[in-house]
């Protein structure tokens, strides 16, 4: 492996703004208060460091002081951070100078209805909401966590808890939770006790925590005062016209802040209603840039729709024509991505999930079009593949929606350690990913607030399919470029085709929502769409399924066919259909309950062994994959509408997964 040559420096671009709708609240001047549910928007500053951010958990903290009662504000920035975890949360605040804790399991309209039955007046509070790693979702478990006279909010995991637990309880320190986190008040109130200041027993944690956290604290003996302190968790601060404030994600501070202070690495705040200091890890004042927070745009109700997901599923076309505008328009790839492809051996491209799936259809892409060798790899495996030199000259193309995603930011880290140019595709503009990749192409997807991703996935086969003609044209491939970009020209439409057939989807939903396991198959670039397919209804439906190359059946997966278990095949016309028509006709002569994605033509040739059929506009056979992932985006969507899930919210999953 070596690395490729760009044919001018790619400076790593400058952050991008958050960018949050919001309505005025007569209550507070400057408050916003926020319709829906709230997504990750990027620029929580997390700074290049591969041995810690690694370890982030999917938990927010919010933090505010002010001189007016500050529990309503608490529980709006932990509704806006909500996308990180919603196992549980909890507000702790300071009341006549006395610490008042209150959790609840489940989300944050949870927390919301227990407090409504008590007087919450304190001027200085955090919060927190949870997605649990060490413990199970229990109040025991909720943070914030106690000790002394000592309060504690915490995101990221403490590696080596369980030998601090062991010494603490030596001292006759005493735990009622499971987790993790509950060492962190008790070292402070020890150091505290022992004579030291707040803020020097927090500047103490790094002596004893290994691992990543950020954490918020708020003490008896110093009331006024909010301390905060960051090591590979994200973490902001700003300050507003009425007060101070703590934030894992800059989004959730529209509103309440025009700016926020990005923390580095080892960073300790101290946050008072009007002020805020900043110290390194040596303990020195510095001052840190500052993010703008702008609050715009309205993809923060659902329009109407039952559920964000559906939304997003119907914003799709307008997600193609957005792109279509920006990529289309000049030359805009060429400016963004200073890479000569002709100086690039092989691809090399990495993600996660959803992510992962668009990256093996692009893997086709670059063969066919740009004839241009590239591999696929999970960012979870990776990040601790030995490194093999074989001389090729490589780029790396690095996929993510929220930019946070820890595994991709960990093989990140690696390759630039290994000085192969980096390619960042990013939904939120403003985060780690978008800002630390050598170049950046943004999705344009909009606010992706349900957690199964839909229109962002679709987001990522439009850009990437323009970087593999752009690619195309670089390595003298014109006529396959601009077959490519043709198809692309008319992918809006054809997104909108798709959209007209979800009347169909809703009846055979109903009937797959009865199985307990279902199986989806396709061949070439709609193999993986058969993976991705299988993704979704597992999960938004917890129905078990897989995705499978259509040529592997009688490799072993055709032993699960059965007239129980419902086969959903990709099987548009074009060069591959006689072969897949045939691995088709295997499943039926083994009683295998088929349901049919094709054109018209590939159904009429299938019809006899259907049982159900869905419809795919006829496109070019490049943009398939783009076109096939509608239906199945609805086929999910009315599964588990028909189980009766909690569709944007599915248990165990967060939108960000920053965990390893």
């Amino acid at each position: 492996m070596t690395a490729a040559v760009a044919n001018s420096q790619g400076a790593t671009p400058a952050h991008r703004n958050a960018r949050i709708r919001t309505e005025a609240s007569p209550d507070w001047p400057g408050f916003a208060v926020f319709s829906g549910a709230f997504a990750w928007h990027g620029g929580c500053g997390t700074q290049s460091n591969g041995m810690t951010r690694d370890l982030e958990t999917m938990c927010g903290i919010f933090a505010a002081v002010s001189d007016k009662p500050v529990a309503h504000i608490l529980l709006e920035g932990l509704k806006r951070l909500e996308y990180r975890g919603y196992d549980s949360a909890g507000i702790a605040m300071l009341d006549d100078h006395k610490l008042k804790r209150v959790c609840a399991v489940g989300k944050v309209t949870e927390l919301e209805s227990r407090m409504d039955s008590e007087a919450f007046p304190g001027c200085i509070g955090i919060a927190h909401t949870r997605w649990a790693t060490h413990g199970s979702p229990s109040e025991a478990n909720s943070h914030p966590h106690m000790a002394d006279g000592v309060a504690v909010v915490h995101n990221g995991i403490v590696e080596n808890h369980g030998e601090l637990r062991r010494r603490l309880k030596r001292q006759g320190c005493s735990f009622l939770s499971e987790t993790d986190s509950e060492v962190i008040p008790w070292l402070i109130s020890r150091a505290v006790a022992g004579g030291a200041g707040a803020a020097n027993a927090v500047r103490s944690l790094s002596d004893d925590l290994e691992g990543s956290y950020a954490v918020a604290v708020l003490t008896e003996a110093d009331g006024d005062v909010l301390h905060a302190k960051r090591h590979g968790s994200p973490l902001v601060a700003a300050l507003g016209p009425l007060g101070g404030y703590l934030s894992s994600d800059i989004s959730a501070l529209a509103g309440f802040a025009d700016e926020a202070i990005v923390l580095d690495d080892g960073d300790q705040v101290e946050l008072r209603r009007d002020a805020i200091a900043v110290f390194d890890k040596s303990g020195r004042a510095v001052t840190r840039p500052r993010m703008t927070v702008e609050a715009v745009g309205n993809d923060f109700d659902k329009g109407g729709y039952p559920h964000y997901m559906l939304k997003e599923i119907h914003d799709q076309p307008g997600v193609a024509r957005a792109i279509e505008s920006r990529y289309d328009a000049g030359d805009f790839i060429a400016e963004q991505v200073t890479l000569d492809f002709n100086r690039i051996d092989r691809i090399r491209m990495i993600a996660c999930g959803t992510s992962y799936y668009a990256c093996q259809v692009a893997r086709r892409w670059f063969a066919e079009v740009a004839g241009l060798s590239a591999d696929v790899e999970l960012a979870s495996e990776h990040r601790y593949e030995p490194v093999v030199a074989d001389g090729l000259r490589e780029a790396a193309i690095l996929v993510s929606q929220s930019g946070e995603t820890a595994d991709t930011l960990a093989s990140l880290d690696k390759l630039k350690g290994l000085r192969v140019p980096t390619v960042g595709i990013v939904n939120q503009q403003g985060s780690t990913l978008a800002r630390e990749a050598d170049f950046f192409l943004p999705l344009l997807a909009g606010k992706e607030i349900g957690v199964a991703s839909t229109k962002a996935f679709l987001a990522q086969l439009l850009v990437l399919a323009r970087l593999v003609a752009h690619a195309a044209d670089q390595r003298g491939h014109r006529a396959a470029a601009k077959r490519l970009r043709t198809a692309l020209v008319a992918a809006p439409k054809a997104i909108e085709a798709a959209l007209h057939n979800e009347s169909a989807i809703v009846a055979v939903a109903e009937s797959l929502a009865k199985a307990q396991s279902a199986l989806f198959v396709g061949r070439g670039a709609l193999y993986p769409l058969a993976m991705e397919g299988a993704l979704k209804l597992k999960e938004i439906s917890y129905i078990h399924a897989e995705g499978f190359a259509a040529g592997e059946l009688k490799h072993g997966p055709i032993a699960l066919v059965d007239d129980k278990t419902p086969i959903v095949a990709l099987a548009p016309s074009g060069d591959l259909f006689p072969k897949l028509a045939s691995n088709l006709r295997e499943i039926a002569a083994r009683n295998g309950r088929i349901i049919l994605l094709g054109d018209r033509k590939a159904l009429l040739a299938l019809s006899d062994i259907a049982s159900a059929s869905l419809t795919l506009p006829s496109c070019d056979e490049l943009i398939q994959p783009i076109v096939a992932a509608v239906p199945l985006q609805f086929l999910a969507y009315y599964v588990a509408v028909a189980r009766g899930l909690d569709i944007d919210r599915p248990r165990n999953l967060a939108k960000s997964v920053t965990v390893e």
